[in-house]
C-alpha cells in the first residue's frame, strides 16, 4: 500500500515538473492591439445604393505602434478599399512582444463598413437567431465582429456585431445553420444552431483570445475547449456579485447560503446543509482540492479573500463523477489569476477584521498576489462583556492568508503555485462567583489548516489537461476546561489529474483520478459523547464524568479514485452524459463504484434536466479507527433522483423549477449500548424554484424558494432530521442609484428547526439532579426565521484612485429569531435563547 501511495504522487509531481521544465524556455509572444482607433468615413454611392463590405488587410505595425504598411488582400471596390485603407493607417497599437520586448510583427484586419437597419419582423414561416458575442477573458462585449450565416441550402449571410457586442438575423427558413466567427485578436470560433419556423434562437459566443505568433509575425489562434455540461443542477456566483449581496459582508461564500437547496445554520455555526444532508456529508473544494473548514469560527467570515475568487460554484445533488467521497452537495470555489496589467494593491477595514490584498506582473511570464487579513473583534468586544458585567467574556481570534505566483509560459500552458492557510481561536472564559479563577472557568477551542499547492494547466486544439498536488498540515483542538480534551493534528496530500477531450461535435470525454491521503493523531480525553444528531439529551451531566475515555492513535487514511465521463451529442437539443467512479478506502478496506447519469434537452429558451446518481461516504475518522470507532463500518451510500427545467425571459432574466429525491442507506448511527453500526436509513425530497436577473444593468437579485423534507430511520421508525427546514424562501437585490451609490437587501424567511420538546422529569437521588423526559424526537419546531440585511455602498475615488464606503447590516429590525431553549435545574420553567441581533458593520476600502 506505501508503495502504492508512493507511486500516485509520483506520477503527479513528475507530470507538473515536466510541463514546468518543457516550457520553461517557451517564450509567451503577445499580439498587437488596437490603442488608438480611427472611423472610416462610409462611401457614399456605397450607402446611397445600400451596398455593405468587409475588407480583409493585412497591416505590418513597428515596434512602436505605428502602421508602417497597410494592404488589401481581396479587394471589393466601391470606394471601401480606399476609405478602410485611409482608416488602419491612421491606426496606432500596442506593439507585439517577444521575450518582454515589442517587435514588429504582421497581422490580418477586417473591416467591416454596415449600415443600420430598420427592424423588419420575421415573417410567420420563418424563425431568427440574436444574440450576443463577449470576450471570454472580461466579459466584455466585442463590436464590430463579422457573424457569417450558412443556411440549410448554402446561402451566407453577414451581420456585424453592434457596441453591445449584440446581432441578429431575421426571416431565416427553418433548418441547421452553420455559425462562423471572426474577430480580432480572437480565436477563429464555429457553432451549428437550429432554427425553428416562428421562434428565435438566442445564443451567446464567448470568444477565446489569439493564442500563438510564429517568427514571421504571423498570427494564429488555439481555442481553448468548453467542459461539457455534467451535472444538471449548477448555481454560480461570479464577478461583482460575489462581493455585494447584503448580510454577507462581501464573503462570497457565506452568500452560497442564500441559494435554493441551502438550509439557514444555526446562528454562529458556520454549517453546510444542502438539500436535508448533514453538514459532514457535504464538501468544499478549493481549485479541485478539498476544505475541511469553510468558515472561521463563528461562521462571521469564510477563509479566503473573496477578492481572489474567480467563481463560486454550487451542486445541491447529481453532482459530476469528478466529485466524489461525499452524500450530499458540492460547493466549488476557483481563484482567478493575478491581474497583470500593472501592480495593485487594495486595503479594506470595517469593524469585525481588516483585509489587504496586492498583485501584478513580475515579468512577462510571470505574476503574482498575496492577501491577508486578521480579525480585530478581540480588541472591543472583551472589554465590552467585561464592562457591562456579563459573566461570559469571548476573545475570538481569526486570521488567513493567501499568495500566488503564476507562470505562462505560453497562452497553453499555465503552472501556478498557491499557498493559503488559516488560524482561528476562541476562549471563553466564565466568571467564577467565588472570584478566584480556575483552568475549569476556560473553554477555548483553536483551529489551524496550511497549505501549498502546484498546479500545471495544458490545452491542445482538443484536448485540455490539469495536473495538481496539495499538501500540508491540519490542526484542530477542544479544551472544555479541564473535563474535556480532544482533537486531531495530522498532515495530507491531495493529488488529482483531469483530461477533457472533444471526439467530435458529437461527443465529449472526461477521465481523471484523485488521491487523498491523510496521516495523523487523534486524541481524547472525557467521557463517552453519544450520538448527537436526532439525540435531545446533548448536555453534560456530572455523572457522565465518572466514567473516563483516555486513549490517543495515529491511523493513515489512503483514499485513491478514478473517474471517466462521456457527454453525447446525437442531435443538437440533447445532450446525454454517464459516467461513472470508483472509491478506494483503506481505514474500511472498501471499494466504492458509484454509476451517474445526467440528460439534458434544449427546446427554444427552455433546457428540460433530469439525472440519477448513485454516491458513496467513507466514515468519518473518529468513526473508524479503533478505539474510537468501529474499523468493520462501511461505507453511506447515497441515491440521488431529479428532474426540472430552466427558462430563459430574456439575456439576463430566467428562472428554473427542479424537484428531487435522495434515498440513504447504511447511515452510520450509534446504538443504545454505543457501537456504531451502518443500520442507519435516511430520505430526502423537495422542490427549488429559483428565479434570477443577472448583473450588468441598473437592478440585479434573485429569489430562491425550497421545499423540503428530509427524514431519519435509527430506531426502527421515521422522524425528522435535526436541521429539517420545510419552507426557505430568499430574496435579495441590489440597485445601483447613481452617482457611485447602490443599495442591496436580502431578506429570508425559514421554517424553523425541529426539536424535542421536555413533557416533565424526575428526581434521580444517585447523583442529586433532575432528569427531562422527553416527547417524540422532533416532533415539535422553534418559531420561524426571519430576517433582513442591508448594504449601501458609497464608490468615489481619492487621488484618482477608487474607493467605497459600506455599512452593511445584518438582522436590521432586530428580530429575536429563538434559536435554542434552555430549562430551570427541574425543568419547570423554560426560556428561549435569541439568535445574533442587529449587527452593523461599516467598513471603508480603496485600490491603487
Amino acid at each position: 500500500m506505501h508503495q502504492l501511495r508512493a507511486t500516485l504522487f509520483a506520477f503527479l509531481v513528475a507530470a507538473i515538473a515536466s510541463g514546468a521544465t518543457a516550457h520553461a524556455d517557451t517564450a509567451p509572444p503577445t499580439p498587437p492591439t488596437i490603442a488608438t482607433y480611427v472611423a472610416a468615413e462610409y462611401p457614399a454611392d456605397a450607402r446611397a445604393a445600400g451596398r455593405e463590405a468587409s475588407v480583409e488587410l493585412e497591416l505590418t505595425v513597428g515596434a512602436d505602434g505605428q502602421v508602417l504598411d497597410a494592404r488589401v488582400v481581396t479587394p471589393v471596390g466601391d470606394g471601401f478599399d480606399e476609405a478602410a485603407l485611409a482608416a488602419v493607417r491612421q491606426f496606432v497599437f500596442t506593439p507585439a512582444t517577444k521575450d518582454g520586448q515589442p517587435i514588429a510583427a504582421r497581422i490580418r484586419y477586417r473591416y467591416a463598413f454596415t449600415l443600420e437597419h430598420a427592424p423588419v419582423a420575421p415573417a410567420p414561416v420563418a424563425g431568427r437567431i440574436e444574440g450576443h458575442i463577449l470576450s471570454r477573458i472580461d466579459g466584455k462585449p466585442l463590436a464590430g465582429v463579422d457573424v457569417v450565416v450558412t443556411g440549410p441550402d448554402g446561402s451566407v449571410s453577414r451581420v456585424t456585431t453592434d457596441e453591445a457586442g449584440a446581432f441578429a438575423l431575421d426571416a431565416l427558413p427553418a433548418g441547421h445553420y452553420h455559425i462562423a466567427i471572426d474577430a480580432l485578436d480572437h480565436a477563429a470560433f464555429a457553432q451549428d444552431e437550429d432554427v425553428i419556423a416562428g421562434e428565435a434562437a438566442a445564443v451567446t459566443y464567448r470568444l477565446n483570445p489569439a493564442t500563438t505568433v510564429e517568427d514571421t509575425g504571423s498570427y494564429g489562434a488555439v481555442a481553448t475547449i468548453e467542459a461539457p455540461v455534467r451535472e444538471i443542477t449548477r448555481r454560480s456566483l461570479e464577478g461583482d456579485e460575489l462581493t455585494k449581496i447584503a448580510g454577507t459582508r462581501g464573503d462570497p461564500l457565506r452568500a452560497v447560503e442564500l441559494l435554493p437547496g441551502v438550509a439557514r445554520p444555526p446562528s454562529g455555526q458556520g454549517m453546510l446543509i444542502v438539500r436535508g444532508s448533514a453538514p459532514e456529508d457535504s464538501q468544499v473544494f478549493l481549485d479541485g482540492a478539498p476544505v475541511r473548514q469553510l468558515y472561521h469560527l463563528g461562521g462571521l467570515t469564510s477563509f479566503v479573500n473573496g477578492a481572489l475568487l474567480k467563481r463560486v460554484d454550487l451542486f445541491p445533488g447529481n453532482f459530476s463523477a469528478r466529485y466524489g467521497r461525499k452524500i450530499g452537495g458540492v460547493i466549488e470555489a476557483e481563484m482567478r489569476d493575478p491581474r497583470t496589467d500593472r501592480f495593485h494593491a487594495a486595503l479594506d477595514l470595517n469593524m469585525v477584521d481588516v483585509s489587504a490584498l496586492a498583485e501584478g506582473p513580475i515579468s512577462d511570464k510571470w505574476s503574482f498576489a498575496i492577501a491577508g487579513r486578521r480579525s480585530h473583534i478581540d480588541a472591543w468586544i472583551g472589554p465590552l462583556l467585561r464592562a457591562t458585567g456579563a459573566p461570559v467574556a469571548a476573545t475570538p481570534v481569526y486570521t488567513d492568508w493567501q499568495a500566488m505566483a503564476v507562470y505562462k509560459a505560453d497562452a497553453n500552458n499555465r503552472i501556478r503555485v498557491i499557498g493559503y492557510g488559516s488560524t482561528d481561536r476562541l476562549e471563553v472564559v466564565i466568571a467564577n462567583p467565588s472570584g478566584a479563577a480556575t483552568k475549569r472557568d476556560r473553554l477555548g477551542v483553536e483551529g489551524a489548516f496550511h497549505r501549498l499547492r502546484v498546479d500545471w494547466t495544458r490545452t491542445w486544439p482538443n484536448l485540455e489537461q490539469s495536473i495538481s498536488v496539495t499538501g500540508g498540515s491540519n490542526r484542530y483542538v477542544v479544551n472544555a476546561s479541564e473535563l474535556v480534551q480532544g482533537g486531531i493534528d495530522g498532515f495530507e496530500i491531495f493529488g488529482r489529474a483531469d483530461w477533457h477531450a472533444t471526439l467530435s461535435k458529437y461527443a465529449q470525454l472526461a477521465w481523471g483520478l484523485d488521491i487523498h491521503d491523510l496521516e495523523a493523531d487523534l486524541w481524547y480525553r472525557g467521557p463517552h459523547v453519544p450520538q448527537t444528531e436526532g439525540n435531545p439529551d446533548k448536555t453534560f451531566t456530572a455523572d457522565r464524568f465518572n466514567e473516563q475515555i483516555v486513549d490517543q492513535k495515529d491511523g493513515v487514511w489512503f483514499r485513491p479514485a478514478a473517474y471517466a465521463e462521456a457527454t453525447i451529442t446525437p442531435i443538437a437539443p440533447l445532450a446525454v452524459t454517464a459516467g461513472v467512479r470508483v472509491d478506494y478506502f483503506s481505514d474500511v478496506s472498501t471499494w466504492a463504484v458509484d454509476p451517474r447519469a445526467s440528460g439534458r434537452y434544449t427546446l427554444g429558451a427552455t433546457t428540460f434536466k433530469g439525472g440519477i446518481g448513485r454516491f458513496s461516504q467513507p466514515p468519518k475518522e473518529e468513526e473508524s479507527i479503533p478505539a474510537f470507532g468501529n474499523p468493520g463500518l462501511r461505507t453511506q451510500q447515497a441515491t440521488h433522483y431529479g428532474f426540472g427545467f430552466d427558462h430563459k425571459l430574456s439575456q439576463r432574466v430566467s428562472f428554473g423549477l427542479e424537484g428531487y429525491y435522495k434515498s440513504l442507506d447504511h447511515m452510520i448511527i450509534e446504538t443504545p449500548s454505543g457501537a456504531k453500526t451502518n443500520t442507519g436509513r435516511g430520505r430526502i425530497y423537495g422542490a427549488e424554484l429559483a428565479a434570477r436577473w443577472q448583473p450588468g444593468g441598473r437592478v440585479s437579485g434573485f429569489l430562491s424558494y425550497t421545499l423540503s423534507r428530509s427524514e431519519r430511520n435509527d430506531a426502527g421508525k421515521w422522524r425528522l432530521f435535526d436541521y429539517d427546514q420545510t419552507h426557505i424562501l430568499t430574496v435579495s437585490s441590489s440597485i445601483k442609484l447613481g452617482h457611485g451609490w447602490e443599495l442591496g437587501g436580502t431578506f429570508r424567511l425559514v421554517t424553523g428547526n425541529p426539536e424535542t420538546p421536555v413533557i416533565g422529569s424526575v428526581y434521580d437521588a444517585d447523583v442529586d439532579l433532575y432528569r427531562p423526559l422527553y416527547g417524540a424526537t422532533n416532533s415539535a419546531r422553534t418559531t420561524a426565521f426571519h430576517r433582513l440585511d442591508l448594504r449601501i455602498e458609497k464608490q468615489f475615488h481619492i487621488a484618482g484612485h477608487p474607493c467605497a464606503g459600506y455599512l452593511d447590516i445584518q438582522n436590521a429590525y432586530n428580530r429575536a429569531n429563538r434559536e435554542s431553549t434552555d430549562y430551570s435545574f427541574d425543568y419547570s420553567q423554560r426560556s428561549d435563547t435569541p439568535g445574533l441581533p442587529l449587527i452593523p458593520s461599516l467598513g471603508i476600502k480603496g485600490e491603487i
